[in-house]
Formats: C-alpha cells, sequence, structure tokens
C-alpha cells in the first residue's frame, strides 16, 4: 500500500474525536483569554510525536506554541490553529452542556466543535502521521495561537513578527466542503455621543439626551449598509463566484453580505440614572469591508454623513487599526493542492472560495504567504448555541492535512 492509500485509508476517527473531546473539556474561553492550561496539553501532545516546542507569552495567560517537525532541506508548511473560543452565552439555551464533549448520533458536541478544537485536534492528529514518514523534505511548522476570536495581535501576528514564518500556509478554520482564500476587512469603530445632562422631569423640554442623538447616529452608521460601492472587476469576479456557490447551498445571507459592506452595533452605553437626561452615550460598531474596497474610503465617506448631520456632539473613530480585505487567487498551486486533497480525500468536488468574516490570515496574506482555510465544521452553530461537529468531518479533516503536508513536503 502507497503512502496516499495509507492515508485516505487512515483509520483515526477515534483518535481525533478523542481529543477534540479534550479540547472541548477544558474551557478557553476569550475574554478572559487564559490559554495556560489547553496550551500545556497541546505542548504535551506536540512533544509525545517528536516535534521541538517553543511557547511564548507576551502578556501572561496569552500563550502561543510553535510546533516544528524537520525533514530536511526545502520548503515550510505553516498549520495554523486557535486555542480560544468565544462565550457560551445564556447556559440554560444550550441543549448540553457546552464543555461536555458529548458525543451524540454522530456528532461532537460543545463550544468549539466547530471554531475550532475539531479543526485544532484534527491538525495535532495528522501530524503524528506526518511525523512517521521517510524520505520527505523541507518543515512544518504548527502555530497554537490564543487570540483569534479578540483580533489575533498577540497570536498570529506576534509569531510573524518574531520571524516565525513559511512558504505556505493552511489555518484549520471551520469552513465544511469549500475551503476559503479570500476575507472581507473589518473596520471597528468607537463613538462617542455628548448631550445636556438635566432632570429627567423635564425631558425633552430640557436638556439634550445623548442616547437619542445615539439612535440617529446608529441609524447613518446603517446607512453604509445600503451604500453601492465600486468593486474592481477581478474583485467582484471572486465575489460573484463565492455568491453563486453560497447561494447553492442555501445560505442567502452570507451570499448577500459578500458584496456589501455589514454595519453591527455590539455595544452601547449610557445614562447615570432613570431620572436624568443622559449627557453622554457610548457605542461600538464592527463594519466588514468587501475586497476591493478600501477601509479608508469606508471611514472617509462614513465622516462625511456624520459631519453633515451632526455639526457637534458626536465623535467616531477605529477602535482598533481597521484591516483590509485579502485574499489568495485561487489559481495558486496552494490552493490547488488544498482543493486536490479535499476531493481525493472526500471524493466529493471541493471549490475555493471567499469569507464574509474575517480571521488571523490576513496576517499571512499581508506578508505575500498564500493561504488556504480549510476545516470541519457545521456553520450553523458557530459562536452560537448547540455547537457541534460530524465526527466524519473531523476525521476527514485529518486525512486532508496529512494529505496536504505529504505532496507539499516531497516537493511537488
Amino acid at each position: 500500500m502507497d503512502i496516499r492509500e495509507q492515508i485516505r485509508d487512515w483509520d483515526c476517527e477515534e483518535p481525533v474525536t478523542e481529543l477534540a473531546t479534550e479540547l472541548i473539556r477544558m474551557p478557553s474561553v476569550n475574554p478572559p483569554g487564559d490559554m495556560r492550561a489547553i496550551a500545556t496539553l497541546i505542548q504535551e501532545h506536540l512533544r509525545g510525536i517528536g516535534l521541538t516546542v517553543e511557547r511564548f507569552e507576551p502578556k501572561p495567560g496569552v500563550v502561543s506554541l510553535i510546533g516544528r517537525l524537520e525533514a530536511g532541506s526545502g520548503p515550510t508548511l505553516i498549520l495554523n490553529g486557535h486555542m480560544d473560543v468565544v462565550p457560551v452565552g445564556e447556559r440554560d439555551r444550550w441543549s448540553w452542556d457546552p464543555f461536555g464533549g458529548e458525543r451524540r448520533e454522530g456528532y461532537l458536541l460543545g463550544r468549539g466543535a466547530s471554531d475550532m478544537k475539531g479543526g485544532l485536534a484534527a491538525l495535532l492528529v495528522a501530524l503524528s502521521m506526518v511525523a512517521s514518514f521517510k524520505e520527505l523534505r523541507g518543515s512544518v511548522l504548527f502555530m497554537a495561537v490564543p487570540d483569534e476570536e479578540t483580533g489575533g495581535e498577540l497570536g498570529t501576528r506576534f509569531l510573524l513578527d518574531q520571524g516565525h514564518t513559511g512558504d505556505a500556509c493552511l489555518i484549520a478554520e471551520p469552513s465544511g466542503q469549500n475551503p476559503t482564500i479570500g476575507q472581507k476587512g473589518n473596520l471597528w469603530l468607537h463613538a462617542v455621543a455628548s448631550g445636556v445632562s438635566a432632570h429627567g422631569s423635564l425631558s425633552p423640554l430640557v436638556g439634550e439626551n445623548a442616547i437619542r442623538k445615539m439612535e440617529r447616529l446608529i441609524e447613518t452608521v446603517y446607512s453604509m449598509w445600503e451604500t453601492e460601492w465600486p468593486h474592481p472587476e477581478r474583485a467582484w469576479e471572486l465575489i460573484e463566484h463565492s455568491r453563486s456557490i453560497l447561494k447553492a447551498e442555501g445560505r442567502t445571507s452570507e451570499a448577500e453580505a459578500l458584496g456589501r459592506v455589514t454595519v453591527n452595533v455590539g455595544k452601547i452605553q449610557g445614562g447615570e440614572k432613570i431620572n436624568m437626561v443622559p449627557g453622554r452615550c457610548e457605542a461600538e460598531f464592527d463594519l466588514r469591508i468587501p475586497l476591493g474596497l478600501p477601509a479608508g474610503d469606508v471611514l472617509q465617506e462614513l465622516d462625511r454623513r456624520i459631519r453633515d448631520r451632526f455639526p457637534k456632539g458626536v465623535e467616531v473613530a477605529p477602535k482598533t487599526t481597521p484591516n483590509e480585505a485579502n485574499h489568495t487567487e485561487p489559481e495558486d498551486p496552494f490552493v490547488q493542492m488544498v482543493l486536490s486533497a479535499i476531493q481525493e480525500v472526500t471524493g466529493k468536488p471541493s471549490c475555493a472560495m471567499l469569507q464574509w468574516a474575517s480571521s488571523d490570515a490576513r496576517f499571512f496574506r499581508h506578508r505575500s504567504i498564500p493561504t488556504v482555510q480549510f476545516g470541519p465544521a457545521e456553520l450553523e452553530g458557530i459562536h452560537g448555541y448547540d455547537e457541534r461537529v460530524k465526527v466524519s468531518d473531523l476525521a476527514d479533516a485529518a486525512r486532508v492535512y496529512t494529505l496536504l503536508a505529504y505532496e507539499f513536503l516531497r516537493g511537488r
């Protein structure tokens, strides 16, 4: 039996599910973002399969790991996955324990099952197989990072800034059958509306209610969703291609979002007391920017609309440095290698497409590293209640990662 056939027939369902279960049962919610315990578990696994491991902690609890598998001189494949998960929300709205790691009817259940402890476990199990191969060339650089859900600055970006890099990158982010090769940019804004405090019993005759002013500001920011923005021809081709895939899957909301500036007011705080006219209100907005549209253009147009409507008393500024939309061309040899591995393992066709959200992939693409995201997932449950993943998809992902590493490291 040759190696390719060995990989396709590899019965890895139990080990990858056991490891994913163990990861789910170790809460790593971000915020607060303490990854020390889960990082130690992964570190022990990496050392157990023969990889050298480095541990980084630029801030207490914010731990990243680098695992290296050296197979002689040659190209370096980066395998990246994040350890953190989003909060579970209201526990009584879950049909199962979000940290129980329960298996039921062919699914693994719990927070992170799809995003992305399932993918992380599949990477780790794949590495155990790749480490046994002989006569390969090049290296695998495995990154386990702590803060993808809060921006990735102290995880993936920190590691890249420290000089840990490679020739191509696979991130085990949830994707389903079709890997993602590009994503929207994001523009996070902090807004302040200032009013005039007064006694509540005289409102609206006296004072100026900052919360009411923020209501009008929210309407202004949401007007960016209605705007038809110009797109370069190549960007629009990729957007339309991805839309067609999403529509065929019945995911019309995601398809519509790809070509538009989406807007979410995610946090608002104002007022001090029920019988006082509030003199200040703050809000935070999450705008996602389509491929081909600079974030600066959106910010400039929004600023113009705000100044037209609010001569004074409103301030809006980026909360963090805006991230531009980014992509790897679908014709890139690495993209084609990933698509080939997916089809060979699953027996199903696979198409590269754009992602409507954002992730750590931007840090690699901004350094001209071809980057693809592919991971096991039931996409409907990500960041929501009753998150789960098919056990069979975990095993297929481990096989895909193994086959991809084999193809990459033998220099094809």
